[in-house]
């Protein structure tokens, strides 16, 4: 019988408290590249909730995202408006759902098809329930 460790419920964090980077693939890309992300906490959830209409995140919001949370390979706001105009949408919103993805413990796909709002609003409701 395994038991449940404590690192499997937590996310690692450097000595200055720090989230540390987590490796995955980006499952709605055709060849599946990895990236290097940052979880989003608990926070920065409910702020995405509270600024974000529909179910859907905004292009915007997926940028700023990207931008904080995905580490390799590394975004600054320099990029923002190249990433806007190189038609690179569905790239940024397949590292944003991959960062939700993480953030939540819910599957890319079943992000993409529930969207992304609802289910981190979700999160954060289960999270106030415990």
């Amino acid at each position: 019988m395994a038991y449940l460790k404590k690192e499997d419920v937590f996310f690692e964090r450097d000595s200055n408290g720090n989230l540390l980077p987590v490796e995955t693939q980006l499952e709605l890309l055709k060849d599946k590249p990895t990236v290097k992300i940052t979880p989003l906490t608990k926070g920065e959830l409910s702020e995405i909730v509270a600024k974000t209409k529909g179910d859907m995140t905004s292009d915007d919001t997926d940028l700023d995202i990207v931008i904080k949370h995905c580490i390799e390979p590394k975004f600054s706001e320099e990029d923002r408006a190249g990433l806007k105009e190189a038609g690179k949408a569905m790239t940024i919103n397949a590292i944003s759902i991959a960062i939700f993805s993480i953030s939540t413990n819910v599957d890319q796909l079943s992000l993409l098809n529930q969207g992304t709002k609802k289910t981190a609003a979700q999160e954060l409701l289960d999270f106030q329930n415990q």
